[in-house]
């Protein structure tokens, strides 16, 4: 039965080419429904049609996406090599947010992810993990 819930919830994964299918395939081999976006304009399609249930984006490539308005309410996990005070101010704008910080440890990762899918991990802005 959980599998089941787990396969309704759709992930949209922001990012360059390569780290999107990696990530893409982490989130696939966990049994998730995963949405893929290269673009602002992308993402904001699949946004827009609703039944995305947590958003994964990498700073600073979604970062015109990361500022738009369409995602304070949809749980977001920023991937980011560096922490500086723009993507600082960025997260705290983000209602339901946590950074993780690169080289990215895969299992703290899908943790994350089934915490907030499952709805036991609630976020708050501004959460940093490194």
């Amino acid at each position: 039965m959980l599998y089941l819930v787990m396969l309704s919830k759709e992930i949209l994964i922001i990012d360059e080419g390569r780290f999107l299918k990696i990530c893409s395939a982490i989130l696939n081999d966990e049994g998730y429904k995963t949405k893929l976006a290269i673009s602002h304009d992308e993402a904001d399609a699949l946004v827009s049609e609703n039944g995305i249930s947590l958003i994964v984006s990498s700073y600073p490539y979604a970062l015109s996406f990361l500022r738009s308005k369409n995602i304070r309410d949809i749980p977001t996990i920023v991937l980011s090599d560096e922490l500086n005070s723009d993507l600082i101010e960025i997260m705290k704008c983000i209602k339901n947010s946590v950074c993780l910080l690169k080289p990215l440890d895969f299992e703290r990762f899908k943790y994350i992810v089934r915490g907030i899918i499952n709805g036991y991990l609630n976020l708050s802005g501004g959460n940093i993990i490194a």
